[in-house]
Formats: structure tokens, C-alpha cells, sequence
């Protein structure tokens, strides 16, 4: 790779800007992701460059002792090898001092905390600008490291050596708060970092980070508690090498910007050209997205991109990929203002925003408290570069620990991420709520694994499947199952409502006005104010039940149905209030050729002239038809119904009298194959020599006696006695079982 220019200290390019690790013994030792945090009660936050662990939910107070690793205190105040003063003023923490030396970084935190320590502070031996601490070739060390590890000054290191010689303890507070600037209410961070996806556990740690920190990003930023900026890592390309091949491969601008070649090899393959690309089209995208007030929507690119486009697939660097994912609806970029954007790489000319982010590499400011950017990947915040593990849950503390006091948003409170994932305002409302895959699934549910919460169909809706593959969010009426299931919903006369979100409400009507009739003591001569005959026996109230049941079925509200509506009944008409009158219905019914109609108070009667026989017909109107036979019409019916009856008597009669048959037949011939089966195995007691018992001995039977001597039987089938029939005539145990009856066979 060419060198930076000596002359360009803005540009200034480190010695690999890709480079994730690096030796532990030298002085520009490079810093490797570290282990998952340890347990609650240990975990701390810290200062400085560290590794291990560097979180935790608040600061904890310990005594710091120094002394070879043989003579470190233990964890709750025991000691190896530590004076018994010392080891009765230690704290339920112990931070140990060690100095740096020719030890890996990685190797000796491990050996300080198998010894006891529950956090490490290493002594620089040589007065520099603080490095930040690898894991470099000791990987299998850093991946159980469970407690934090500071690297402090030499400085410092003098003063804590000279009071702990002493016999002294000192008080070490480590965490975030105290070293983390806090000015107001919003916190500023950044992620410097690569698009290339191939080096490595580096680069997948990083490809796993943008995935995991989306949501959680994405919330914070649009509740207005964070400004996120991406960065991107490129150097300028000495002048007297701009020709070279190998600026020519891995820089775009004639060498002004470049990165790495990420398989170095610059005939085949990527080039540091498709990453540079890539970074630039990635800032592009964010600077847009922020022009129009959505920059949280960097993230759904970067996620996309880093899943659609990648080195193994073959489409990364590839523009079509990168407006593949611009056009997505989740990201909606204007592809021509990006393009514009993005420019010529092929020109002789300044790209604003790639000199801007090599200018923003180097810290100028005053107090250098941020310090260059030299790593990849690099989280800043509230410009303090953050040296604890690329890791969400890790991230999120160091900059829940950047908020003003009191202006803390809820996914800083202790266990937000596991508690009330769904919880109004948490990441998995809001992101649900979003619908962003368009989906309908703007319910959320919470579950045991990251990120807590999964998205779902709404209350109220369930998810089905349909016929094509795709799935909709359909309505689900509650009341359909409380009618049914609950006691308080299904009684006779409860009303039951549906309710949006899978709420519902049942409740019991009072009794209808309508059971009581008019005309007699005690009740109400006009029931739901309808009408009502003079007998008593008629009204015009109608109860409404059913109406009410079925409005709030549909989600209607039942108290808008009255309880009971006044019609009058089947033959009569009028309003149903004031009157009611009696139809006469043989003006139109009874019509048949030698039918007669009596008009009744609410009904009539049809019946057949004298002389008629009246029959079923389904054809006529009324639903019968008259024909010639004698007698009264009154009577006719009766002696149709007298035929019918005697029909039925004679057809029953034979149906018995089969069945009796039937029976006696299927029972002599199951008694015949039964005796005819039997009959090989054991006499049978009316059978003698020729098929006739003559009781005791069955001939030529060789399972009862058989042979000169015969035995005798019992009735279970046994036999008792005899000479026992020869070994290929003994039926298997087999045929036995299949054989049956009696008690069983012995021979």
C-alpha cells in the first residue's frame, strides 16, 4: 500500500486503516472486539483504553492493590500471599495494578483475573499518548476475559505504585458517567467504519453491530435524544505515486481518496476502488436522507446493502445494487440528487464529502480529548472515542451514560432492552407501530431472545395464510368465542360487543316487556306500549333481543336498538300501536276445487266439502287438495290417518318377523362351523365312532388319548391320562393361541 505524505498531516493515513489488531507488546497495539460483558453484579464501567468488559448499569467503588499476580487480593476480601492488613481493608471489589511488559495484553488480564481480580489496571511503562489495547494473536485469552481492563499513564501509574508500596488502599471508581461528557439533553456519536464485508472476524463483529444497533439507533434518533453520523476511513495517496498500480486499484480522484485492496490482489477480484465507492454512496445516501429530516433511515440502507450486496454474492460495489436498495420504500433516496452526489470518480477533482471526512480523521482540537481515528471500527461519542466492546447492549450504556441527568430516555433504564420490549415509546413499539415492511403486522409481541419483541398482527387481528403464500392480518370477532366459551356472554338474553384491539364487553338484558299480555291482573295491558286484543291473547310487542344480539356481533352499539318494537302478528294489520285488525284470510286462501274456509282470529282453517277426502299435495296452495270419497269433509281426515296407521302396523309386523328369521338362521349355521372346528380337537358329547359320542373317548383324536390306551377328558378340554401323540402332532404354541376354547390344551 503507498505511504502518506510526510507533508499532508491532514490526510495522514495510518499505517493499514483496516487494520483491526495488531501486537500487544509493541506501543501502536491495535484494539480486537472483546467478550460478552460478565454477570450484573460485576460488571463495571471504565475509563480509558481498555478490553474485557467495559459496561455496566452504575459505577462501583474498589480498593486497588499492586503486587505480582501470586499476590493479588481475591474477589470478597480473601487474599493469596497479601498481608492480612491489606486483605481486611479490601472492598468487595478489587481493582488490581499491573505493570506492562513484554506480557500480551490479553494473556496478562487473564492470569489477573484467574487470580482474583475483578478489575485490571495496567501501568504504561512508557510516557506516551494512551494506545488502545488488542487482543492481536491471544484471541482465545480475550474471548474469557469477564472483567474490565484499563491501560493508564505512566504518570498516573507512578502515583497509585508509590501509595500502594506503602501499605495503602486506594479508592478506584470505575464507569462511565464520570468520564463522559454530558453536556444537555441530546448525545452526538459517530461510527467510523468500512463498507468492505471481508476481513475477517473484524468486519463480521462490524456487519453484526449495524444489524443489532439499527432499531435501537433508529428509535433514539427519532425521539430526538441522539445525532447519529456515519464516517468512513480513506487516505490520500502520495503524489509521486498516483500513476502506480497500486493507487490506481485502491484510490478514485486521482489518489486523493483511497482504501485498501480488500483480498490484496490488484489484478482480480475487489479493489479498494469498490470500497471507497461504496463508503462514498453510503455518505451520500445519509446526507440526503438527512436534507429530508429522516437520517434514522441510514440504517435500513446500511442493513439492506450489507444483506443484498456483499462480497460473496458478487454485488457489492455494483451501483444497480446500491439503487436496489435507494429505491426500497423503507429508504426512498432520490437516486438522481445521489447521484449528482456521489459524481465522477474518474475526475481530477475535490469530492466535498470525502475531504471532509479525512479532515474529521484528525482531532484539532484544543485538548485532543477525542484523539485521530485510526481504527476500524470506531465508535465516538460526545467526542470521546469508546473503547469498550463493539457490542449493542455495550454501546448503548456508554451513551446512555453521555445524557444530562434526568434526560435519559426509557431504553436507558436498566433492563429496558428485556423488560416491556413492547412497552409504549420502547424500540419495539415504534418499530412496529412503523409498519415499514408494509406487512400490517403493527402489533408487537414480546419474546425470551434479542431483540426482545417480534412484530404481529395487531390485537384483535389474527395472521392467516393466504392461497398465494403471502399472509394478511384478518379480524378476529371476539364475541364469536366469549358466546360460547363464557358464561358471562352466552346466558339467553347477553348481548355481547365487539370492540377494536380484541377488547369486547357483555353484559344481560333486563326481561322483555313483551311477556306480558294485556287484558288480565298484574301485568301491563300494553306491553312495550304496542297493542293488545281484547282476549289478552294478541299483541303487536315484538322483543328486539335478537337485533341487539346480532348489532354488537358487528361491532355495533346494541343500546342504539330499542328493546322492543310494536307489529302487529301473523293475520292481522294495521300499526301496531293503536290497532290491529283481523285478516280474513279465505278471501284469498282455501281456494281448491271443493275446499271449504273458516276464518279464525288470526288464522283459518281449510278443510274438503262432504263427500271429499282430503290428501297431501305439495302443488297446491294450501297444501292440500280434496278428492271425491264420501263422508263429512271433518271426517275424512280421519280415516286417512286410520289407513296411514294400518300401513304402518303391517310393515312393522314384517319387518319383526324377518329380522326373527334372519337371526334363527345366522345362529344355526354359526353353531354348525363351530361344532364342525371343534370336533378335530376334542369329542363332543352326541358323537360316536362315526361322528356319535358315546361319552368318554373321541377315536382317533390325538390330543385326547389317542393310540391302544385312551385317556379321558374333562370339559375345560384337557386331557387326562393317555398316551401322549407323537412330537410332529403337538399343534405349536402358535396354533394354539389361535385355536381357543376351553381352558387351553396340554398334550
Amino acid at each position: 500500500s503507498p505511504r502518506a505524505s510526510s507533508s499532508s498531516s491532514s490526510r495522514r493515513r495510518p499505517r493499514n486503516a483496516n487494520t483491526q489488531t495488531g501486537s500487544d507488546k509493541s506501543h501502536s497495539a491495535h484494539r480486537r472486539g472483546a467478550p460478552p460483558p460478565p454477570p450484573a453484579s460485576r460488571r463495571r464501567r471504565i475509563v480509558a483504553s481498555t478490553t474485557g468488559s467495559s459496561h455496566a448499569d452504575a459505577g462501583v467503588n474498589g480498593s486497588s492493590g499492586f503486587a505480582n499476580v501470586t499476590s493479588i487480593a481475591r474477589r470478597r476480601g480473601s487474599a493469596v500471599n497479601a498481608p492480612a492488613s491489606s486483605a481486611a481493608r479490601v472492598a468487595a471489589a478489587v481493582v488490581v495494578v499491573v505493570d506492562r511488559g513484554d506480557c500480551a495484553f490479553t494473556r496478562k488480564a487473564f492470569h489477573a483475573q484467574q487470580a482474583g481480580a475483578d478489575a485490571v489496571m495496567i501501568h504504561d511503562n512508557v510516557a506516551e499518548t494512551l494506545v488502545t489495547m488488542d487482543a492481536a494473536s491471544d484471541a482465545q485469552y480475550a474471548s474469557n476475559i469477564t472483567v474490565p481492563v484499563a491501560l493508564i499513564t505512566k504518570q498516573v501509574g507512578n502515583v497509585l505504585e508509590g501509595v500502594l508500596s506503602q501499605g495503602h488502599n486506594v479508592l478506584v471508581t470505575l464507569n462511565w458517567t464520570d468520564v463522559m461528557p454530558h453536556p444537555d439533553e441530546r448525545v452526538e456519536w459517530e461510527l467510523w467504519t468500512n463498507s468492505g464485508d471481508e476481513c475477517g472476524p473484524s468486519c463480521d463483529a462490524q456487519k453484526t453491530f449495524i444489524r443489532d444497533m439499527a432499531l435501537t439507533a433508529q428509535t433514539l434518533e427519532r425521539g430526538a435524544f441522539t445525532q447519529f453520523t456515519p464516517h468512513y476511513i480513506t487516505w490520500l495517496c502520495p503524489p509521486e505515486f498516483i500513476d502506480d498500480p497500486a493507487c490506481v486499484a485502491q484510490c478514485i480522484n486521482r489518489g486523493r481518496y483511497c482504501c485498501p485492496d480488500p483480498d490484496d490482489d490488484f489484478r482480480a477480484g475487489f479493489s479498494g476502488v469498490d470500497v471507497v465507492m461504496e463508503n462514498l454512496r453510503s455518505l451520500c445516501a445519509f446526507q440526503i436522507l438527512n436534507q429530508t429530516e429522516t437520517p434514522w433511515k441510514w440504517w435500513d440502507y446500511a442493513t439492506a446493502y450489507g444483506e443484498k450486496c456483499t462480497m460473496a454474492n458478487g454485488r457489492f460495489g455494483q451501483e444497480s445494487c446500491a439503487i436496489e436498495v435507494l429505491s426500497d420504500p423503507k429508504v426512498g433516496v432520490d437516486v438522481d440528487a445521489w447521484r449528482r452526489c456521489v459524481g465522477d470518480p474518474n475526475a481530477d477533482a475535490i469530492n466535498p464529502l470525502l475531504e471532509a471526512e479525512q479532515r474529521a480523521q484528525v482531532d484539532t482540537s484544543a485538548d485532543r480529548e477525542r484523539g485521530d481515528i485510526v481504527l476500524l471500527p470506531t465508535v465516538v461519542i460526545n467526542e470521546r472515542q469508546f473503547r469498550g466492546k463493539l457490542e449493542r447492549s455495550a454501546v448503548l450504556d456508554a451513551i446512555c451514560a453521555g445524557f444530562e441527568r434526568g434526560a435519559e430516555p426509557d431504553l436507558c433504564a436498566a433492563g429496558a432492552d428485556q423488560n416491556d420490549a413492547c412497552a409504549a415509546g420502547s424500540v419495539g413499539a415504534v418499530h412496529c407501530a412503523s409498519d415499514a415492511d408494509g406487512l400490517g403486522l403493527t402489533g408487537c409481541e414480546e419474546i425470551s431472545r434479542y431483540p426482545f419483541y417480534q412484530c404481529a398482527c395487531p390485537l384483535g387481528r389474527r395472521k392467516v395464510t393466504r392461497p398465494d403464500g403471502n399472509f394478511t392480518c384478518e379480524e378476529v370477532n371476539e364475541c364469536q368465542r366469549a358466546t360460547v366459551e363464557m358464561p358471562s356472554c352466552s346466558c339467553e338474553r347477553c348481548v355481547c360487543r365487539d370492540l377494536p384491539l380484541g377488547e369486547f364487553t357483555c353484559h344481560e338484558e333486563p326481561p322483555s316487556a313483551c311477556a306480558d299480555a294485556g287484558g288480565r291482573s298484574g301485568v301491563d295491558e300494553t306491553p312495550g306500549g304496542c297493542w293488545v286484543s281484547a282476549d289478552g291473547k294478541h299483541n303487536a310487542c315484538r322483543d328486539n333481543i335478537e337485533a341487539k344480539k346480532a348489532t354488537g356481533l358487528k361491532g355495533g352499539d346494541p343500546a342504539t336498538i330499542p328493546a322492543t318494537t310494536c307489529a302487529c302478528p301473523k293475520g292481522f294489520s294495521g300499526d301496531g300501536v293503536r290497532s290491529c285488525v283481523d285478516v280474513d284470510e279465505c278471501v284469498t286462501s282455501c281456494k281448491g276445487e271443493h275446499m271449504t274456509c273458516q276464518n279464525l282470529v288470526g288464522s283459518h282453517e281449510c278443510a274438503c266439502a262432504a263427500g271429499y277426502v282430503a290428501r297431501f299435495d305439495a302443488a297446491s296452495p294450501d297444501g292440500i287438495a280434496c278428492f271425491l270419497g264420501g263422508g263429512s269433509g271433518g271426517g275424512s281426515g280421519g280415516r286417512v290417518v286410520f289407513v296411514a296407521f294400518l300401513v304402518v302396523v303391517a310393515c312393522a309386523t314384517c319387518a319383526a318377523g324377518g329380522f326373527w328369521l334372519y337371526r334363527r338362521k345366522v345362529r344355526s349355521y354359526m353353531d354348525a362351523e363351530i361344532r364342525a372346528i371343534m370336533s378335530q380337537y376334542m369329542p363332543l358329547e352326541d358323537e360316536g365312532e362315526d361322528g356319535e359320542q358315546t361319552g368318554g373317548v373321541a377315536q382317533g383324536n390325538p390330543f385326547v388319548g389317542g393310540g391302544a390306551a385312551a385317556g379321558r377328558h374333562d370339559r375345560t378340554g384337557y386331557v387326562i391320562g393317555g398316551d401322549a401323540p407323537d412330537d410332529d402332532e403337538i399343534p405349536t404354541d402358535k396354533e394354539m393361541t389361535t385355536l381357543g376354547g376351553g381352558g387351553g390344551f396340554n398334550a
